[in-house]
């Protein structure tokens, strides 16, 4: 009895139970093999034997099948690809996928999951989505490799299909010249639209904005104006007026249907906050204005997140109206007189990121036009600092309303209300530090960004600072509460570059405002009644993070040095690394 039921115990932790379910995509979605019986192994091992797989339990993974299609398809290409260049297994492409849509997807979520079909997709965009991943699993020249293959393809895309595009997108093209005597082969296009395109370019952007090497930053910048074109060209206006075919009738029809729809609104509207992140990181100006964008904000987030046409068509029902168009709830924000009101309906995470960028966008536009000949801190009009404040409480009281907003990283409805609430104290920033040409983000040299940012002009105190000071205060405040080195290490999927970019405009304000403070009381005595009212509590905050910041300085201080002189006893490692330097 006892030898049965160890038996049935053995049995049952090797083969899957029909409820059993494992987060998809990862190796703990396999089983572990049958125990071996005597000295005999068994030969019913599972690579000999597959399981059948849960497709909606595992919508990333990879079979075997889908990997030999896309090295076909991979392989029709092979005259314009890296010589070198070998596509991954498929274990490495589900993780790679995997960490797609568990990372980046979450930040920009602009690709349909529920209705997510590998094969529906065209291949340039599975790279760059695969590039991505493997940038996420840290598997750095993997995702160098997949990014060049994925341009390499989406150029070849582009000449390809050149009647679907305007003279200006085929002129941005710098296609290499072939060589005549290397054969030409017959392309595997496979299913591809305009927006198609689009995708695969915030994708491969996506992957080359922020990595270290400069070249790679090059690309980003060359992408971006093609992506930028094609947008014209692919349309950023609403086609209301369009029917869905007869065939659409049925729930789950009109659920694809408008699935591809939105998600087409929502690639484009992405596209626009991801270029000008460039703006906000690199000091470039807008390639692409909000003038341009009529298109609405984003639906809900439980119409977009609905497993199937049943639950969407719930969603559907529970909403009252439709999403503003973005231009609309621009000027609706910057012409409120009433700070406190949000606005009708109250715009969905995305949507408020999305206008958040717009708001973002003006002060960089109002600022250069507004930049005298020979000053470069360019102060604001007071009527337009007026304006922005007063659109930037109704958009925080929309926030606060949403409810998806929350300041947890966590957040069950994505990241995307936790970025936007650093970006809301961007925006306050920006409004009285011109910081855009002492940053210098762009040479990877940190030196220089350090010598650049110091030569930043002052703040002046003023009554209207403090808002944006009170914002940095809280801002910095979190990474201090939830542990700077936990944040730096174990943070990424959840913490975006936004953040960090926010983050240091953030520090180099209140910075500059503590200097003010000094410079002053080195000419007159500070007194109570030196300060405005909130100035006491800022120094009160400032000082609690100065004090914890300096603390982790000393101790990297202290660490780096131990580091350094536990390296220099050992002569032999140390003497090869200098003469690998």
């Amino acid at each position: 009895m006892r030898d049965s039921r160890v038996k049935d115990s053995r049995e049952g932790t090797a083969t899957p139970g029909p409820r059993s379910r494992t987060r998809p995509g990862t190796p703990f979605s396999s089983w572990l093999p049958s125990a071996p019986t005597g000295n005999r192994i068994s030969e019913n091992l599972p690579d000999a034997i597959p399981r059948s797989v849960d497709n909606e339990s595992q919508p990333y993974r990879i079979s075997d099948e889908q990997r030999s299609r896309l090295n076909a398809s991979i392989e029709s290409f092979r005259d314009i690809l890296d010589p070198n260049f070998k596509f991954p297994s498929r274990h490495a492409l589900t993780r790679y996928l995997t960490s797609y849509f568990e990372g980046f997807h979450s930040h920009m979520p602009f690709l349909h999951t529920p209705t997510w079909r590998i094969f529906e997709h065209s291949l340039e965009l599975i790279l760059g989505l695969a590039a991505v991943g493997a940038q996420y699993c840290f598997e750095h020249r993997m995702s160098e490799r997949l990014f060049y293959a994925g341009k390499a393809i989406l150029m070849e895309r582009l000449a390809h299909e050149s009647d679907k595009f305007g003279p200006k997108t085929g002129s941005s093209l710098s296609m290499p010249q072939r060589r005549e005597s290397r054969p030409i082969l017959a392309r595997d296009w496979g299913p591809w639209e305009p927006i198609e395109t689009v995708r695969a370019l915030i994708a491969l952007m996506g992957y080359a904005t922020w990595e270290p090497k400069v070249s790679l930053m090059q690309e980003a910048f060359g992408l971006q104006g093609l992506l930028a074109q094609v947008l014209r060209e692919v349309g950023l206006h609403e086609e209301d007026g369009r029917q869905p075919p007869a065939d659409q009738t049925t729930p789950q029809a009109a659920w694809h249907a408008w699935a591809q729809q939105e998600s087409a609104r929502r690639a484009k509207l992405i596209a626009f906050s991801f270029m000008h992140t460039h703006s906000i990181a690199y000091n470039v100006y807008p390639v692409l204005r909000s003038n341009e964008v009529g298109l609405r904000l984003p639906c809900s987030t439980k119409e977009w997140k609905a497993s199937n046409a049943v639950q969407w068509q719930i969603a559907r029902r529970e909403t009252d109206k439709q999403q503003l168009f973005f231009q609309d709830a621009l000027s609706l924000l910057l012409r409120n007189t009433d700070g406190t009101a949000p606005l009708d309906p109250i715009p969905t995470p995305l949507g408020n990121y999305i206008l958040l960028h717009g708001l973002l966008q003006r002060i960089y536009i109002v600022r250069d036009l507004s930049l005298p000949v020979m000053d470069h801190s360019a102060s604001l009009p007071s009527e337009e600092v007026d304006k922005l404040e007063r659109g930037l409480r109704s958009w925080t009281a929309g926030w606060q309303q949403a409810p998806e907003s929350s300041l947890d990283p966590n957040n069950e409805n994505g990241p995307i209300p936790f970025t936007s609430s650093s970006l809301l104290g961007l925006a306050y920033v920006r409004i009285y530090l011109h910081l855009g040409p002492y940053r210098l983000l762009e040479t990877r040299d940190p030196i220089r960004i350090a010598k650049a940012i110091y030569r930043s002009p002052a703040v002046e105190r003023s009554g209207g600072v403090i808002t944006a000071l009170l914002y940095t205060a809280h801002m910095l405040s979190i990474p201090v509460r939830l542990g700077v080195d936990r944040v730096a290490r174990s943070q990424a999927f959840f913490w975006s570059v936004r953040h960090s970019l926010s983050g240091l405009e953030c520090a180099v304000l209140l910075s500059k405002w503590l200097f003010s403070l000094t410079e002053a009381s080195g000419t007159t005595p500070l007194s109570g009644k030196s300060f405005y009212p909130p100035e006491l509590l800022l120094l009160e905050r400032s000082s609690t993070l100065y004090l914890f910041f300096l603390s982790s300085i000393s101790s990297l201080k202290s660490s780096l040095s131990a580091l350094y002189l536990s390296a220099r006893q050992q002569t032999p490692f140390a003497k090869r690394s200098e003469d690998t330097c």
